[in-house]
Formats: structure tokens, sequence, C-alpha cells
């Protein structure tokens, strides 16, 4: 039977549709307008930047009295033979519950219990989130929750969306197990401080290891530098005549003290190191990386670089033909001002070790005339690269056209990196560092 277009019940039926496809059209507008509106407020909040410079005390170009005041401590056992730390890198939080941060955060529990590390420290990229503010506290409370002592420096994406450095640095100081301070206010970046670690009670004469933070930037403040780009910012020359000064400090108060430095940014000497081994096994490397490599001792390096090779398009200024997938600070075109942060190190003849993040596909370690320098396993589950299903490993999962292996080939997994640091008098200060993947915690 034919409907009749001109009755009343059709016409009155067809006003009724009408008026609920206008009513949930309306719904589902009204619904995101609020959800702009609230998130727009929030970022007009978290993204707030105090009028003035802003820190935790002057450095004033080193006239400030160092002093052990002003920075974090830690307190371990006085009969303690070693630091554990372990170093979380690239977490890469988005939004917590119900999503791929729940495999990240069970590793990390998994983790946390079973190495019962003195102390964390996450090498940047906490988060990579336009929830910057509730991935944070979903982190921090995670922390808080197991009583686990932490540190944290930034990384280049921590505060690229919803989040200034100046919201997180706030927020970092409720949490009575972070161990964090803003550092300088007059100085580059932010979070560039000590943790020092004291063996029994806090006392000068008990100053035994230190950690140095370091903000490594994020990218060239070049309105012509695009993501695309691969040039990523660099320490600054006052922030490294703050960490002479900050050395000197803590060799004032105990002259024969050691140090690691964290930082999330590699510095170019991890590049050096990684074509130094290349020759040492044989391998060919470009011509005018072999004319520039500096001559120094390397030893027990280990590990891969698999981030995916710089096309020659993408080899900018300062890259002297270095096409390893190392993404090293200040390797942006026109800068002037990049300190040879390495010098800095080994003159100060107290950081012995360098750790960092940022290239989720290496995990490269080894000795570099004398000082460590080591990338931090990769531990986020919701960054490249996914490895769920060892079936659909292709280059459309991976970042890179190459499985993501070790040096004998196997799969590699996410995981943490584990750092344990003698606090013995018969070989103070050495090094025993190992990647721990997510499956050795099971």
């Amino acid at each position: 039977m034919a409907k009749d277009k001109n009755s009343e019940s059709y016409k009155a039926r067809r006003k009724r549709r009408r008026k609920i496809l206008w009513a949930v059209l309306g719904s589902i507008l009204g619904v995101i307008l609020v959800l702009t509106a609230v998130f727009g407020i929030r970022a007009a909040v978290h993204l707030q930047q105090p009028s003035e410079p802003w820190g935790s005390y002057a450095f004033d170009g080193g006239a400030t009295q160092f002093d052990l005041d002003l920075f974090p401590y830690l307190e371990v056992d006085k009969d303690a033979s070693e630091l554990k730390i372990m170093q979380i890198a690239d977490p890469q939080i988005k939004f917590g519950s119900f999503t791929r941060d729940v495999k990240t955060m069970d590793l990390l529990d998994r983790a946390i219990k079973a190495e019962q590390p003195d102390i964390c420290v996450v090498t940047g990229d906490l988060t990579l989130s336009v929830f910057t503010y509730d991935a944070f506290r979903y982190f921090c409370n995670f922390m808080e929750e197991r009583q686990q002592y932490w540190t944290f420096v930034f990384g280049n994406h921590d505060s690229q969306f919803d989040c200034s450095k100046y919201t997180i640095c706030e927020m970092l100081k409720e949490y009575r197990y972070c161990l964090f301070d803003v550092g300088p206010k007059d100085i580059h970046g932010k979070g560039n401080f000590l943790v020092n670690i004291f063996k029994g009670s806090r006392s000068e004469g008990n100053l035994i290891y230190s950690l140095v933070c370091m903000d490594s930037g994020m990218y060239p403040e070049d309105n012509n530098v695009s993501l695309t780009d691969w040039v990523y910012d660099w320490m600054r020359g006052d922030q490294m005549d703050w960490y002479d000064w900050a050395v000197n400090g803590l060799k004032a108060v105990n002259p024969s003290v050691q140090s690691s430095m964290f930082f999330h940014i590699p510095i170019r000497q991890f590049a050096d190191m990684y074509y130094l081994s290349e020759l040492a096994k044989g391998n060919g490397i470009p011509s005018q990386v072999a004319e520039k490599l500096p001559d120094v001792e390397i030893r027990d390096v280990k590990g891969v670089v698999r981030e995916s090779d710089k096309d020659p398009s993408e080899v900018v200024w300062g890259d002297d033909g270095y096409t390893a997938g190392i993404f090293y600070q200040g390797n942006a075109e026109g800068v002037t001002d990049h300190p040879d942060v390495f010098r800095h190190i080994k003159e100060s003849n107290c950081t012995k070790a360098l750790f960092c993040g940022h290239d989720h596909v290496n995990n490269l370690k080894g000795y570099f005339d004398g000082i460590y320098l080591g990338y931090g396993l990769c531990c986020g589950y919701h960054t490249y690269p996914f490895f769920d299903d060892p079936h659909i490993l292709t280059d459309k999962v991976l970042f890179n056209a190459k499985l993501w292996t070790d040096e004998e080939g196997n799969q590699m997994e996410k995981g943490v990196t584990m750092i344990e640091v003698s606090l013995s008098s018969d070989d103070y200060g050495a090094l025993t560092v190992n990647d721990r993947f997510n499956s050795y915690y099971k």
C-alpha cells in the first residue's frame, strides 16, 4: 500500500523525525562545544607562564654561593655497597587507562617491584599527549602509590601541547617522592639541578654521589624549522657554566665525588662512538665522517642503532655526513652558541657517565674517551616501534624499514635500563649497566 505523502499523519511523522534529527545533531554539537570550551580553559590555565623569570634561585653567572641546600637529595643506607638507578626512557604516556599506556605502566610496575631501585630517572618524553597535565598526574600518582623515589628531565615533547614547563614544575613540587627542582631562573632550560646522594644521614661528610639533571631543550627557535626537519635543540653555554659551578661545588665538599649526567637528546659523541665502533668491526662508513672522527679510545661498546638513517636531504648543517640514525643536539643550520658539552664533562673529572633517551630504537652503550655513554631502553608501548605481534612487523608499523633487532638478530623488546654504581671504597664509581627487557620481569 503506497504512502500518502499528503496525509496529516505522514507529515507529522516526518516533522517528528526532523525534530529528533536536529535534537541529536544539536546535542552532538553541544558536546563538542562544551569539550572545546573545557579543553580551551584547561589549556589556558595549564599554559600559563609567569611574567618574570622564574626558578629556585639566581645563578648570577656563578656569583651565587654553592650550597647543598639548593638541591634535592636522597639518603641511602650507610652500609650500601651500590646505588641502583632505573632509567625510564620515553614512556610517552598519552591518556593513561584503557590504552597502550597500561602495558607501559605494567612493565614499570613489575620492574620496580623486582629491582627495588634507589631512584628512577625519567630521561624525558614522559608524555606525548594533548592531555599533558593529566598524563603527568597519572604517572606521578603511580610513583607516589609505590613510594618510589624518582626524578625527571624534560624531553622535546613534554611541554609541547596543553602544558607549560611552569605548570609541570609546579605540579612536581606536590609529590613527596619526586626529587625535582626547577633550577636557576637565569639560564636556559628548566630542571637543571643535582640530586645528591648521601650515605646515611644528610651531611657534607656523607656526600657519596650526584645525579646531574639537564634540560636539553626542544627545537631551535626558528620559524623555518619543522618537526620533520629532524633538528633539535641543544644545551647552551650558560647551562655548561652552571654545570662547571655545580661540580666544582660538589668537589669542594668531597674532592673524590663522582656523578652521572642525565638528559634527553644525545650529544654528537654518541654518533662518534657508533662510527668508531663500526670501523673497529671492519664495516665501511662515509668517507667524510671518517675524516672527522676524533682519535679517542672506545671500549665495551654494545647495543644497536636502529633509527632510520637520515636521508641525504636530511643531513643538515653540522652533521658532516653523519647519516646514522642518531639525532643529536644542535644539528641545525646556523648554530653559533653550541658549547662543547663533552669537553666540559672531561675537564670536570667528576661526571663519569652520560645517559639519554630520545631515539627510541637505539640502545647503544659504551665507553668513549673514558666516559660512559648510554641510551636508555625505550619503555613506552604507546610510541614507535610497536611489538605486539611479530607477524605484522613491517615498515608501516615500525618507524624504519629495518626491524629493531639485537646484535644476534633477535627481535628486541621494550624495557628499562638498570644502572648500578659501586659505592664501595675498593671500586668506587664502577658502573654496571644492563637493559632489562619486558620478558625479564615475567
